[in-house]
């Protein structure tokens, strides 16, 4: 055991971090670029670093009533970009080009712009768009940044171009840039549109500041609140101005309890990434470095934000004030990803020191393990991050996926189920039933380098990694080839195993449910294994005349055998189609429902009952 302690510790100790067996891999992406024309800088390990630096947030905002719906508003509001005690430059873009604008050159842009306008489009006929900076940002420097950004987004390479009139303030602490624009496009004709879903979106716009303010050497940072551990709703900037002038609290929109535990559950995955780049950065300090030079300050804040978000605080408590902005020449980003390229080579070696282990299930275990890690760091590292071992082979190309059994591999290791004991018991017995199937076949799993216990732990698996798939294959042409013809016979003899397994019927009608909700589109009842499993088992237990009830169309015998509605539906819809079969035919050729019928009433009775559950916990609060 002591060699096996050392290969985990390889894969999951100071390389990776510890990964729990039944951990899940972090499914949320921290916001980066979101294709911007140059590229990216940085990605998530750019984004988790600053948040840990407490590096100040690009500040991009839609005035709300900015939109004018007639020249006389678009006037009111030149003006008052324009006016002299807070302007410090304006400047127009009508044709691509930036160029000085004042009032004398106003009432030109307003009869251009006015006179392509039709209709009354809601939102106005333009868009004001506030660019704001830290304190301290010198107005040059600000004017630079806000002229590459309002060029960039406005200026044809997104969605088309549009004209645009812009100034420069600095009548508050932060500088900041107003800009009207045009929502008719010059080009397409395609009218602005600046949503969460639009080419043209809020986070786009952040970051794309971000990103050039780092090209002129402002550091920013563009991340979501839920990066920052801030879980509740903003309030509408409308409602920000109002309760300010009224001098209360804004409103802030509940969230409601589905919304929160999401949240929730984010921020945890959040916390996880932390951890993550606290080691990575760990990695990237020398032996002569400073314990409070870049690397380390990132590798303790990253650790502190991990350990606040865990305790349900933001990001920020805790930290000092302004301290901790890095200077603009350091080369953090830099370290970090050559931090990155260190652990690649490091994986890449525990990668080998798995496969040179001796073939069995431990083998199988480690490589999984291998692969959720891997799947977890690319959330932080990128895609591209040990791409083979976190993306899993799909379902149709799968030789070792057997329906039915990854669902029982998932409860066998899901804590707090209650079906966990039965489940786990199943797939031993699945286990060692195709360790028995396929004991002649010894000698040919041991001339390929593998064996009876290793092939019966992939089919035990929750699922395979394109890495994986391709380690099991051997190398040569011919003996790779008879391989994958041993593979379907392999998968054949796994299904015919899984048909004959006996399960508990909770079990099996949990496993059944699944798979309907999991069901391509263009799947039949039929082809679901577990359910038609299911359907046998239901049959063995029915009662004399009980068929020609439900041939009848009464459900009432399906009443005390399944407890789910939306399943017991499904099963009484596939009885039905056995029923109509003539005697001594074949039922596997019966008339089957789509499974996206039963898939859209199983979670219909879901929202139904969740409804109900709510009720009653506030009853309460009505007097009933």
């Amino acid at each position: 055991m002591a060699e096996t302690r050392t290969l985990q510790q390889a894969v999951l100790g100071e390389i990776l971090p510890h990964v729990g067996r039944r951990s899940a891999a972090m499914a949320g992406e921290a916001r980066v670029s979101s294709g911007r024309r140059r590229g990216t800088s940085g990605g998530a390990v750019a984004v988790m670093s600053w948040n840990a630096l407490r590096v100040p947030q690009s500040v991009v905002k839609r005035v709300g009533t900015g939109g004018c719906h007639s020249p006389k508003e678009l006037r009111r509001q030149m003006k008052y970009i324009l006016r002299d005690e807070a302007r410090v430059a304006a400047w127009s873009n009508q044709i691509g080009i930036d160029r000085a604008f004042g009032e004398r050159g106003m009432e030109n842009v307003i009869a251009d712009w006015s006179a392509s306008w039709c209709g009354a489009p809601k939102r106005g006929h333009t868009d004001h768009i506030i660019l704001s900076f830290p304190k301290g940002t010198e107005a040059e420097l600000a004017e630079a940044i806000s002229r590459e950004w309002a060029q960039e987004v406005f200026g044809g390479d997104y969605r088309d171009r549009y004209r645009y009139v812009a100034a420069l303030h600095c009548n508050t602490d932060h500088v900041h840039a107003h800009v009207l624009v045009d929502k008719v496009g010059m080009e397409d004709g395609k009218f602005l549109s600046i949503s969460r879903h639009s080419e043209i979106s809020y986070d786009m716009m952040r970051e794309l500041h971000a990103q050039i303010a780092g090209e002129h050497g402002l550091v920013l940072n563009a991340s979501s609140r839920l990066s920052r551990g801030i879980m509740e709703n903003a309030p509408r900037d409308t409602d920000l101005q109002a309760a300010r002038k009224e001098g209360r609290e804004p409103v802030v929109a509940p969230l409601d309890p589905e919304s929160r535990a999401l949240r929730e559950a984010e921020i945890r995955r959040h916390a996880e990434g932390y951890r993550q780049l606290a080691q990575l950065a760990g990695m990237g300090l020398e032996a002569d470095t400073p314990p409070d030079g870049w690397m380390g300050r990132i590798a303790e804040g990253a650790e502190l934000a991990a350990t606040n978000l865990m305790k349900g605080m933001p990001v920020k408590e805790g930290f000092a004030e302004g301290v901790d902005i890095p200077a603009a020449g350091a080369d953090v980003i830099g370290r970090l990803i050559a931090a990155r390229e260190t652990l690649q080579a490091e994986a890449d070696t525990a990668w080998s020191a798995i496969q040179d282990m001796a073939p069995g299930a431990e083998k199988v275990e480690l490589e999984q393990l291998f692969a959720g890690q891997a799947r977890e760091m690319g959330r932080l590292l990128g895609r591209d991050f040990l791409a083979d071992h976190s993306s899993s082979v799909s379902p149709e190309r799968d030789p070792y996926r057997v329906q039915g059994i990854a669902g029982l591999a998932a409860r066998a290791a899901e804590e707090g189920n209650p079906l966990v004991a039965e489940a786990d018991a199943a797939l031993g017995r699945f286990r060692a039933e195709l360790a028995r199937v396929l004991a002649p076949m010894e000698a040919r799993f041991e001339e390929a380098g593998s064996s009876i216990e290793e092939v019966a732990a992939r089919f035990t698996a929750t699922h395979r990694s394109e890495a994986q798939l391709e380690a099991s294959r051997p190398v040569d042409a011919q003996e790779r080839s008879d391989w994958l013809g041993l593979e379907r016979d392999l998968q054949a003899r796994a299904r015919d195993v899984f048909a004959g397994l006996h399960m508990d019927r909770d079990l099996l009608a949990d496993l059944a449910r699944q798979d309907i909700l999991d069901a391509g589109q263009c799947s039949r009842l039929a082809d679901i294994a577990t359910l038609d499993k299911l359907i046998s088992d239901v049959r063995q237990d029915l009662r004399d005349g009980d068929m020609d009830q439900l041939a009848a169309g009464r459900i009432d015998p399906l009443m005390d055998r399944i407890e789910d509605p939306g399943l017991r539906q499904a099963v009484f819809s596939e009885l039905k189609a056995i029923a109509a079969v003539d005697a001594g035919d074949d039922i596997t050729g019966r008339d089957s429902e789509p499974a996206a019928t039963y898939r859209t009433r199983i979670e219909a009775f879901e929202r139904a009952e969740e409804r109900g559950r709510d009720r009653d916990d506030t009853s309460g609060d009505y007097g009933l």
